[in-house]
């Protein structure tokens, strides 16, 4: 009876992992630009070179904004599918737009 009453705990926290899996959003939020692939993990800052904000994921989305290029190198500007509603810089590098 117990191993019963632990399989049908486990299919019900498996339905609702799914569930909540469907309902996260695949990429970034739908404000203007491009929507590129982070290749590997990289930190959102808050300019080129400046403080990191947070840490995004590779094979997550990175809704691209705008560019620039410091000491030459190539920043994007945009915000990550983790957090849409916090823009920031990242290098170019690491996405593939």
């Amino acid at each position: 009876m117990k191993r019963r009453l632990l399989h049908a705990g486990t299919a019900v926290l498996v339905v609702l992992a799914g569930t909540t899996a469907a309902a996260a959003p695949a990429s970034a939020s739908d404000a203007p630009g491009f929507v590129c692939n982070l290749n590997q993990n990289t930190w959102l800052r808050t300019d080129p070179h400046g403080f990191v904000l947070r840490t995004l994921s590779a094979g997550r989305g990175f809704r691209w904004h705008g560019q620039a290029i410091d000491d030459g190198s190539v920043w994007i500007y945009g915000h990550g599918a983790e957090a849409p509603g916090q823009d920031g810089w990242i290098p170019a590098v690491n996405a593939n737009c």
